[in-house]
């Protein structure tokens, strides 16, 4: 049967690995295969399988199989570089009814066929034990509930062909699977729970379970898995001492005078149970067990009192076995956690039935015990079942033997489990903690030979057991070198628990020779910048494993790395074997300085044409790199744009880039305002001009002038201008940015002449005193010009009265028709009348014997004779016209005093002179 087993039960296997016109075969979950969810409404699903073309990533992708049935989960990766065409990958999936797709990628493309599992669940798992009434009646009735729901399934398990009592018995039909072993069990067929399946591994078909199933997944919305180990005539009694005495059959409860002792099979009843606790109940996890159990009992107490003997069967010893079978399989399979819920039942009658003397009745007995062990706090977690014995018992008969429901006692029946599950045990669901499926372990595959491949798993297993699906041959290491073909694992913890690996297919292939890696760029390099490893390798078309400190390696050729430490490579070729490891790439870092910081002397954003001063920190800088190219410490910024830095260590490393990268905004000039002159541009002193300056357009500005190169902020738009400059005019916008100058005007100041006075010279003489000849002097008397040269300097006045002198400069300026004249202050003078005779001397008397004469008159050929007192002749000249100041040099005379007499035709006067030295 072993055989039979393995080749029809175990999960869908794939002959022809690398050759496969599909790419990916599914070995786990199977068809149907529900997982135990936790208290999150969640459980993780380990998912494997084998592929068959050369892939990078594998995928998977959970749909509800109808709207509302679950919790969608987009393609998500599942395995990443796998390696001999096997894969294990894991996926946390919410509590719902799900299509499983599984696809493979090649650096990012899909590859070959979607695999897919059309229902694969996330919900609630049940082990169901007990006696009959729990595992079902021989008689297949009619009223048996199926489930209508799609989400409710149970272990199919499928026909035994061995013949024993108990199948032609209890099954003539031979429609179910019932074993006396347990050493074959497997993940097998999973179906919906309908009337023409059995609920493996004992069930006798559906009987209520059905609408159990159907009543907990419409109001848990997961789908529910039965497994059901009840065994017909089977106690409590039998289950513990099977439980506790493995290797020792256990003696019926009943037995008949003068045959011989009638036993269980050695480890059962118990061995079911435990079995597919430590088998389904890891491989999917479990919820609970659903224990009902008491009718046998009851029995065993009614024939004995029928026969006139006390009572086997007391609260005390039906509660011990209860306790100690709880504890026991708990302790088999090495947890607390789980959890039972025990129903009250115990109706039943004699055997056969058809004793008046003995009618059909319940036990307080059985019942009590069973419900002090509900209440016992040293087996919790455990939960009352349904009270079942008021249930199908009006008429003796009614129920199938005295004891098994039929009719509507299997509706009745399965109505009081859905009301123990969902009302009497409050949040039953929601906190009672169940137990997860156990992980499967990971199956590595190393390519040996043509003939061999190496397989192993994992240490820590008390039992590693390989099976060849075709020659049978078993292995029992952890590490095993085996030829192609198809295998099944299972592996057994150190508490007995049996963990399965499913079926997978392996071809035997030559591996490929280790690739030779180099770097191409110097293996010392800076933090921050990259090596390149470059590999070269004999396999085709192969897929590039790379081993490194960190785990973003691109699976290429050739990488680009910046993570020091040792690098090699492994590929994978196209029949998915492996490499050995290339040769070692050793990359060192060299330190770098730290991110310099950058400082500004003014503001970052500026006006056209301004700039601003960027200054990079020094702290372990050799040198500097701006990204505009510049190597200097400081660099000059006038224009817009993000300025970074870098410095150079002493060991050529640049440092990561300037901590706060400073952008830089520049704003546009304002155009040019225009100058204007309001009046003539070159004046004289004490003269000026106004300029106006006029904006270049609507917008606000403040007026700056510059005047001989001098700036003068917020002026007024008018300025008036008193000298000789060079005038620009500019505005200044609200950011600060002032304009290009406006067109020039140039003012030019001329000199005024300097300030003049007049002195008299003479007696009849005018003089003007200035620091400066001007162009011309102007003179008047009483008002009137008098006619005189322009550089005049003297005059002759002759009448009393005011005289003025006014000094005037004439230019001729260029461009102008007119000459422009500046002048002076007017000078005056008051000449007062004197009464000379005609004829004035001066100085008298003289100190070197020089005279000035003058006259008011023209007097002509006038001669002039000096005489001593005494009226000798010293001196005699003419004076041809005495019309201005003439001098008379007496020089050589001696001091004293003379008489100056002065003749002519018309004019005749002496005078006394004295020569004083």
């Amino acid at each position: 049967m072993l055989k039979r087993l393995l080749l029809i039960l175990l999960l869908i296997s794939t002959h022809n690995l690398l050759f496969s016109q599909t790419t990916i075969k599914l070995t786990s979950p199977v068809l149907r295969q529900i997982f135990q969810r936790n208290l999150s409404n969640e459980a993780i699903v380990t998912i494997t399988g084998t592929y068959s073309q050369p892939i990078d990533t594998l995928q998977v992708r959970m749909s509800p199989v109808k709207s509302g049935q679950g919790i969608a989960i987009d393609w998500t990766v599942l395995k990443a570089n796998p390696l001999g065409g096997l894969f294990k990958g894991s996926v946390t999936v919410k509590g719902g009814w799900y299509k499983m797709e599984v696809r493979g990628l090649l650096r990012g493309k899909v590859v070959g066929d979607v695999a897919s599992i059309e229902r694969v669940g996330v919900g609630e798992v049940f082990v169901i034990a007990g006696q009959s009434n729990a595992g079902g009646s021989g008689l297949r009735s009619d009223a048996e509930t199926a489930a209508g729901d799609d989400r409710v399934n149970c272990a199919n398990f499928l026909k035994d062909y061995s013949e024993n009592g108990y199948k032609k018995e209890f099954d003539p039909k031979n429609t179910s699977y019932v074993t006396y072993t347990t050493s074959n069990y497997s993940l097998i067929e999973f179906s919906q729970l309908s009337k023409n399946v059995t609920i493996g591994p004992l069930g006798l078909g559906p009987y209520y379970w059905g609408k159990v199933g159907d009543a907990l997944a419409a109001k848990l919305n997961v789908p529910i898995m039965f497994f059901n180990t009840g065994w017909g005539g089977s106690s409590v009694r039998t289950w513990r001492e099977s439980a506790e005495n493995p290797t020792v059959p256990t003696l019926g409860d009943f037995q008949d005078v003068g045959m011989p002792l009638r036993y269980f099979p050695v480890g059962y009843p118990y061995e079911n149970l435990n079995s597919v606790l430590r088998y389904y109940g890891i491989n999917l996890g479990v919820r609970a067990v659903l224990w009902m159990e008491g009718e046998t009992q009851n029995l065993v107490n009614l024939e004995a009192i029928a026969q006139g003997k006390p009572a086997p069967v007391t609260i005390d010893n039906y509660l011990d076995n209860l306790q100690r079978l709880i504890k026991k399989s708990r302790q088999d399979l090495g947890t607390n956690k789980l959890a039972w819920v025990v129903a009250r039942t115990s109706y039943s009658s004699q055997r056969g039935c058809d004793s008046i003397l003995s009618p059909p009745k319940p036990s307080p007995i059985i019942v009590n015990a069973q419900n002090q062990a509900i209440t016992t706090d040293a087996l919790r977690p455990i939960f009352p079942g349904p009270f079942t014995d008021n249930i199908q018992v009006d008429f003796i008969g009614e129920r199938d033997r005295c004891v098994h429901f039929t009719g509507k006692g299997l509706t009745d029946v399965a109505d009081a489990w859905i009301r123990a599950l969902t009302v009497d045990n409050k949040n039953f669901f929601e906190t009672v903690e169940p137990i997860s499926a156990d992980t499967i372990p990971s199956v590595s595959l190393e390519c040996v030979s043509t003939d061999l491949v190496r397989l192993s798993l994992p240490a820590g297993y008390q039992q590693y057991r390989w099976v060849n699906e075709t020659t049978f041959q078993e292995y029992n290491t952890r590490t095993v070198n085996v030829p192609a073909g198809s295998y099944v694992v299972k592996v057994t913890r150190a508490n007995g628990n049996i963990v399965q690996v499913p079926s997978f297919t392996v071809k035997t292939n030559l591996p490929p020779k280790a690739p030779v890696i180099k770097a191409i760029d110097d293996v010392n390099f800076c933090i921050g910048t990259s090596v390149t490893i470059q590999s070269t390798t004999e396999a085709e078309n192969p897929i590039y494993q790379w081993s490194a400190p960190t785990s973003n390696i691109a699976a290429t050729s050739n990488i680009s790395v910046s993570n020091e430490g040792s690098y090699t490579l492994r590929v994978v070729d196209k029949n998915a074997c492996q490499s050995p490891i290339s040769n070692e790439v050793k990359l060192t870092v060299k330190p770098r300085p730290v991110a310099p910081t950058i400082s500004f002397t003014s503001s970052t954003e500026f006006c056209d044409e301004q700039s601003v001063t960027l200054v990079s920190s020094n702290e372990g800088a050799v040198s500097y790199l701006w990204n505009t190219g510049e190597t200097t410490q400081s660099i000059v910024v006038k224009k817009a744009g993000t300025f970074f830095v870098q410095t150079r260590g002493t060991n050529n490393c640049l440092s990561p880039t300037s901590k706060d990268n400073i952008t830089t905004f520049v704003n546009p000039l304002p155009k040019p305002p225009t100058i204007n002159a309001l009046s003539d541009v070159v004046f004289c002193e004490g003269s000026s001009v106004n300029i106006n300056l006029t904006s270049p357009d609507a917008k606000k500005y403040t007026f700056t002038w510059e005047r001989n190169g001098v700036l003068t902020n917020n002026n007024p738009s008018l300025i008036k201008v008193s000298g000789t400059e060079l005038v620009k005019g500019f505005v200044r916008d609200e950011k600060g940015c002032l304009s290009k100058a406006s067109n020039v005007v140039q003012t030019t100041l001329k000199d005024n002449p300097t300030s003049v006075s007049i002195v008299q010279k003479g007696t009849y003489t005018l003089g003007v005193k200035t620091a400066k000849l001007p162009t011309e002097f102007v003179w008047k008397y009483e008002g009137k010009t008098l006619a005189t040269a322009p550089k005049d300097t003297i005059i002759r006045a002759i009448d009393a009265g005011n005289y003025t002198v006014q000094a005037r400069n004439i230019y001729q300026i260029q461009g102008y028709v007119n000459p422009l004249v500046c002048i002076s202050e007017i000078a005056t003078y008051g000449l007062v009348s004197y009464d000379d005779k005609g004829l004035s001397v001066y100085p008298n008397p003289s100190r070197n014997g020089r005279f000035t004469l003058e006259s008011r008159y023209n007097l002509e050929n006038t001669i002039i004779a000096i005489y001593t007192v005494d009226g000798r002749l010293m001196y005699q000249g003419k004076i041809d016209v005495l019309d201005a100041q003439k001098v008379l040099d007496l020089s050589t005379l001696v001091d004293g005093t003379y008489i100056l007499r002065a003749t002519n035709n018309n004019f005749k006067i002496s005078k006394k002179i004295l020569i004083e030295r």
